[in-house]
């Protein structure tokens, strides 16, 4: 191992070089290495030697083994009555050390929690590598001739293997389907991205990438519908409240208002009603964007200390810059905007913990394109005649309203694909506009079904029954680890707060695969085991509500504010940008315009162009 590269886009990301030349990491790694962000609170890389012949790099916290909670490396304890930061970190790594020198392997089924990690046997010139099981700590890898570069962040990565800055435009088409770039790609050529719940070995200059963990979906959980309901609550209880960290920790939690967020507080406030919870939440003027308003109603109904504020247009537009330098590829998903406010409203509160809801829309049935999904394949599995009828319907609505048809239009196109081809056209905008938005030299280095495949092969890889389960397991994979985590792990590094999500704990997603999928999505009902479940520990009016999250106005923004409307027109529409030679300039012209005008929501596809720009002068015009 020749060295390691300390000088780190984010205080805690590490990366490691290996050459053909190298017979001992230990003697090229001077001890304290390692950085660590928010002093004796955060979380920390640790550097650990127990013998001349090892050395392991670690970067997480909240991990404890299967068979003994207690044990955790960082300095979140996940256990009561374990109060002390940091005092196990070593049995953890010393456990996985004691396994790989009987197996040659890491044993990474046995870890749970949040991880990255690569470790150096010097004796047997072999690196092994692994992330959790949704890599909320990803790993960016680079082979060469010469060697081999591992580590947390694609900026060190690539900085370390000495590459250029080469865009890989399979990966952008991605981009421009998913509004991120999805494992094992990245957007650099030559460097790769370890998917979820996998663990790469590099032995005298071969390479292997092995599977670990991936959900399942037996559905083997028998019992009444009461019973059913008892078995979840008292799963998610439990859950919930071992993620709440110690008392020597100041922790809060992400609070927008919805059942996620709202279930978790609710559950950890009426844990320990001898001190109060701390929420955090972020609303907007615009009132169809707004959610303090249930927000209000948690934070009232749990009797938490809740910090709310408001961010509006040009709050967003300071953001914008700092949000652009945070991500070490482009990402599109603007709700990254709230996320990153209410990590900052936290962080001045003096909080180093936060506690999310992600993942229970994938894991309970809460996503709106579930049910949705769920109708279209109704209209899928109907009698060829009887289809026919509905495209009578469409000819005869055709000089009656444009809006309407198109929606009809839509539907019908959509219900006539068999998944995941459907499910696939909520994230298909390059696709669908292949040959109007791409010039033709990037079109020829593209495969146009590159990113259905993606999906098609996820679709394939789970042995799950039912449709739902397996659209629920895409989204698991694509839409929690590639988008959701990164969005809020990001932000919330770069604020210096680290964050905890319960409803991704691989015993908790591992019992709901054994729940059927019509508990999910019961007729058109979402989440409908999930709501009896938290009768009682949620509001009536949150349990009720409609789905919103934390998405924000940015559409209206582009209409109606005059910097958005600049900073877009000006951006999109320049020299500079047409140069980079992605797209045609009369088209992204277009649905500027049309958007602006009011005729189409171009939302989406406006602000992943917008800020696949900005990230391009940022990372790469210097």
């Amino acid at each position: 191992m020749d060295q390691i590269v300390s000088a780190t886009p984010h205080l805690g990301d590490f990366v490691v070089v290996v050459g053909r030349t190298s017979t001992d990491l230990s003697q090229a790694v001077p001890q304290g290495v390692w950085p660590s962000l928010g002093g004796p609170t955060g979380p920390k890389v640790s550097y650990v030697r127990p013998d001349a012949q090892f050395t392991v790099a670690w970067s997480g916290d909240a991990v404890f083994t299967k068979q003994d909670r207690s044990i955790g490396i960082g300095l979140y304890h996940l256990v009561p009555n374990h109060q002390s930061a940091n005092t196990n970190a070593v049995q953890v790594q010393d456990q996985l050390l004691a396994t790989f020198r009987r197996q040659e392997k890491v044993g990474l089924e046995g870890l749970f929690g949040k991880y990255g990690f690569i470790l150096w046997d010097a004796e047997r010139a072999t690196l092994l590598a692994g992330s959790d099981t949704f890599h909320t700590y990803p790993l960016f890898y680079h082979r060469t001739a010469e060697g081999f570069v591992c580590g947390t962040d694609l900026r060190l990565v690539r900085a370390a293997a000495g590459l250029g800055s080469n865009i890989d435009h399979q990966a952008l088409y991605h981009y421009l389907n998913f509004a991120y770039v999805p494992a094992p790609s990245t957007i650099f050529e030559g460097i790769r991205k370890l998917l979820p719940g996998s663990q790469l070995e590099y032995r005298n200059g071969n390479l292997q990438v092995t599977r670990y963990w991936q959900p399942l979906y037996p559905e083997d959980l028998s019992g009444s519908e009461h019973e059913l309901t008892d078995g979840l609550r008292d799963k998610i209880v439990e859950t919930v409240q071992r993620y709440r960290p110690s008392d020597a920790v100041q922790w809060g939690t992400f609070l927008s208002g919805g059942t996620d967020s709202s279930s978790i507080t609710g559950i950890l406030a009426q844990q320990r009603a001898d001190r109060k919870v701390a929420s955090f939440s972020i609303g907007f003027g615009e009132a169809d964007y707004d959610e303090l308003e249930y927000a209000r109603i948690a934070a009232k109904a749990f009797a938490v200390d809740a910090h709310m504020r408001d961010v509006d247009a040009q709050d967003t537009m300071d953001l914008i810059p700092w949000l652009v330098r945070t991500y070490d590829e482009p990402y599109a998903n603007s709700s990254a905007i709230p996320t990153a406010y209410c990590a900052r409203l936290a962080h001045e509160a003096g909080i180093s913990v936060m506690i999310a809801g992600d993942g229970g829309d994938e894991i309970y049935g809460g996503n709106e394109r579930y049910a949705k999904d769920k109708v279209m394949g109704w209209y899928y599995n109907l009698p060829t005649l009887v289809k026919w009828g509905g495209y009578g319907v469409e000819r005869a609505m055709a000089p009656i309203d444009v809006r309407l048809l198109n929606k009809v239009k839509n539907f019908i196109h959509r219900s006539s694909l068999p998944n995941p081809d459907r499910f696939y056209t909520d994230d298909s905008f390059a696709s669908d506009h292949f040959e109007e938005l791409l010039v033709p030299g990037f079109r020829r280095d593209i495969d146009v079904a590159s990113s259905l495949d993606l999906m098609r092969e996820l679709y394939r890889d789970t042995a799950a029954d039912s449709e739902l389960h397996r659209l629920m397991y895409i989204d698991l994979m694509m839409a929690i680890a590639e988008n959701d985590l990164v969005k809020v792990n990001r932000t919330a590094k770069a604020t210096g707060v680290s964050v905890l999500y319960p409803y991704l704990d691989r015993d908790l997603i591992e019992f709901t695969g054994r729940i059927g999928a019509k508990w999910k999505v019961k007729h058109l009902t979402k989440r409908y085991l999930f709501k009896r479940a938290m009768d009682g520990i949620l509001p009536p009016e949150i349990l009720a509500k409609k789905k919103q999250g934390f998405g924000l106005p940015i559409g209206v923004w582009f209409r109606e504010h005059q910097g958005f409307r600049e900073l877009l027109n000006d951006t999109l529409l320049s020299q500079r940008a047409q140069e980079r030679g992605y797209f045609e300039r009369d088209f992204i012209k277009s649905i500027v315009q049309r958007h602006q005008q009011g005729v189409w929501d171009y939302t989406q596809e406006l602000w992943l162009m917008l800020m696949l720009e900005l990230w391009h002068r940022e990372h790469l015009d210097g």
